[in-house]
């Protein structure tokens, strides 16, 4: 009867063996979606969608790093001599993580840990920074100065210690079970490894000329006042032919004035209004200290007719200065976007290597409770040695993997607490010390199926959605800008002018106006220097320019419309990995699920096996070396599940960083990130 019974169990196991081998060899069951080729050319919508316009549009501004004195108030003279005060780099607020620590511990869902890095991660902080840089350009461009450009690179946290792919665990027995597949990283299931620093500029490396002077659009005024003393001086005229008459033997004392104004104007005209009274001091008779008795006035009107004509030509660095402002807050979206993939990513990784610590304190217990049981066995004389040193030795080594387990989790926790808090400000110390482990209070999900994924759409989505190829078309706006005028500058320069002067006969000089985006103009010498006593002059012409052959303006205005074909070239191909990035990720996250799939069945199965083994060692047809070893299998199992479970996450996490729609995804408004201040 009881070799019956054996011959059945035999039978059973045979056929639990023969069908988890089939189901380890079967293929996926959710097989790779059929993803048409990439296309020879990707276009890229006209019109974003409403989040990314407003991502352009909004005027929000960051709170704590905003610079006051920049843009001083109306009338308020002393305003622009005083120099901006921007304020202490922000310290980071512990406000939240207090409220997340209890007991010794910091328990963290995956909102808090997104929430703290947004409020007090420096990479987030700094790209703040760089919205207040751009609207510092806006101010200088208005005055006309040129800009100083802005900052274009955005960072991705630390992948941690499991790299870009799957947690590494460990395989602590060599596996020769093909129903327990081993899987110490699911990198290869990822679609592409994401680099540590990501460059957004699609004109990095490209400089375009600078093109005609900018007007001086802030007002000008240069004035100098001085004493002198005239001795020895002759009196031009009289009749003799030589044009000198006599000597003054009695030396004269003056007081000398000059002021001028200088304005631009957004045409191209510039106005320079002159007073002083040079012709007095040069020709007067006697001493007079008064410098307002007889002045000089000058005033000149000058418009460009060709080179700086036109509103398009002379408000390009305030176009520009404001296309980089919205290029700003699509860079600080770009970078809360990385912030958050990079978080969840370390965040899903700390929770699969928590699991990890757990499947090896389970497989300790069993490893001493067997220990336990050989050890008594073996006192009372009915175990071999033998056995007892192999329970030990198994012990052993099921402690040595629960300690680098944990060594790996302590790690991860050191990674992750590093993007959220701010470990050197003052304002963190009390609240670090005040717990000594993290434990993330979300798990990992993974539905049983797959909706499915309509690919084409999924692009459209992502090539609307994606800041970093909203930002890359602004930059082909901007080198269209500087383009049209490089063509400008290399036009003759051809001037209209007009001038009105009182007790002068100088000339109207030639003179380049504005400046090459200084601000800073030169002293119109000429129109200063005053002339002989005569009436009122008025005086118009015409100035003209024209280089013979004009090589240097015309290589410069090639070489800026090359540049931006170059800049047009790798916005398209932006677009073009957008596609990409997108139809790899779908791939990645069909693949991640049926490899989840499968390693749930393996796990079963191999649990059935390790059952269906004990069974056998209470009848006497196993030993407890097979027990070990399917125990072992199952824990490998477990390890390969819990590996499975977390490239699922990152493959669901990437096809979300791939659409453009983590902040949505994940609750969070742009302008509550801008200013820092998350409800």
């Amino acid at each position: 009867m009881r070799a019956m019974r054996t011959l059945q169990f035999e039978i059973a196991l045979t056929a639990l063996l023969a069908a988890a081998a089939a189901g380890a060899q079967a293929p996926p069951q959710q097989p790779a979606a059929n993803v048409p080729p990439l296309a020879g050319h990707v276009s890229t919508p006209d019109a974003p969608m409403p989040q990314l316009r407003h991502a352009e549009d909004t005027n929000t501004q960051p709170t704590r790093e905003a610079v006051s004195g920049l843009t001083p108030s109306f009338l308020h003279f002393a305003g622009p001599f005083r120099a901006p005060t921007v304020p202490q780099l922000f310290a980071g607020d512990a406000t939240r993580l207090k409220s997340l620590v209890r007991d010794g511990k910091l328990y963290l869902s995956l909102q808090d840990a997104i929430d703290l890095a947004l409020e007090n991660n420096l990479d987030v902080e700094t790209e703040r920074y760089n919205i207040v840089l751009a609207n510092a350009d806006t101010v200088r461009a208005a005055g006309g100065g040129n800009i100083r450009g802005i900052d274009f690179s955005v960072q991705l946290p630390p992948n941690g210690v499991g790299g870009p792919g799957s947690p590494l665990l460990t395989a602590d027995t060599t596996n020769t079970n093909p129903t327990a597949p081993v899987v110490t990283d699911l990198t290869s299931l990822n679609s592409t490894a994401q680099q540590t620093q990501s460059l957004a500029e699609t004109g990095a490396g490209l400089t375009y000329s600078l093109g005609p002077n900018i007007p001086l659009f802030d007002p000008q005024i240069i004035g100098d006042a001085g004493y002198l003393r005239r001795s020895d001086a002759v009196v031009l005229g009289g009749s003799t032919g030589s044009g000198i008459t006599a000597s003054d033997p009695e030396p004269a004392d003056f007081t000398t004035l000059n002021v001028s104004y200088l304005q631009g104007f957004s045409t191209g005209a510039e106005v320079e209004a002159i007073v002083n009274n040079a012709a007095q001091v040069s020709f007067a008779g006697g001493s007079q200290l008064n410098p307002f008795h007889s002045p000089t006035t000058s005033v000149t009107l000058t418009q460009p007719l060709l080179r700086g004509f036109g509103r398009g030509v002379n408000l390009r660095y305030l176009r520009i200065a404001n296309t980089d402002k919205k290029i700003s807050r699509l860079l600080f979206e770009q970078q809360v976007m990385n912030t958050i993939f990079g978080t969840s990513r370390l965040y899903f990784d700390l929770v699969s290597l928590g699991e990890n610590v757990r499947v090896k304190q389970d497989s300790l217990r069993a490893a001493t409770k067997l220990r336990e049981d050989d050890e008594n066995q073996e006192k009372e004389g009915t175990l071999a040695p033998i056995e007892l040193t192999r329970a030990r030795a198994l012990e052993s080594a099921s402690s040595f993997d629960l300690i680098q387990a944990q060594g790996l989790y302590r790690q991860e926790e050191i990674i992750l607490r590093n993007q959220l808090v701010r470990a050197a400000s003052p304002v963190f110390q009390a609240e670090l010390g005040s717990f000594t482990e993290v434990v993330p209070t979300d798990t990992i999900n993974v539905p049983d199926s797959l909706s499915a994924l309509d690919v084409p759409s999924l692009v459209t989505q992502a090539l609307a959605r994606r800041p970093d190829l909203a930002q890359a078309q602004l930059q082909v706006e901007t080198g269209k800008i500087s383009a049209d005028a490089s063509r400008n500058n290399a036009r003759p320069q051809l001037n209209v002018y007009g001038n009105v002067q009182t007790r002068g006969a100088a000339q109207q000089p030639y003179e380049a106006l504005g400046s090459a985006g200084t601000g800073i103009p030169a002293t119109p010498q000429e129109l200063s220097f005053g002339g002989q006593k005569v009436s009122t002059i008025y005086q118009a012409g015409v100035q003209l320019n024209l280089p013979v052959r004009n090589r240097v303006n015309e290589s410069d205005a090639a070489r800026d419309a090359v540049q931006l074909r170059q800049v047009q070239a790798r916005t398209e191909k932006l677009a073009a990995n957008v596609r990409q990035d997108v139809e790899t990720a779908v791939v990645a996250l069909e693949t991640a699920q049926a490899a989840y799939t499968t390693a749930r069945e393996s796990l079963n199965f191999q649990s059935q096996l390790l059952d269906a083994e004990r069974d056998k060692l209470t009848v006497g047809q196993s030993t407890e070396e097979a027990v070990l070893q399917n125990e072992a299998y199952v824990a490998q199992a477990r390890s390969t599940e819990i590996a499975a479970r977390s490239n699922w996450i990152k493959a669901r996490i990437e096809l979300d960083y791939a659409l453009g729609d983590l902040l949505e995804k994940n609750h969070i408004e742009l302008d509550d990130a801008i200013k820092g201040t998350l409800p």
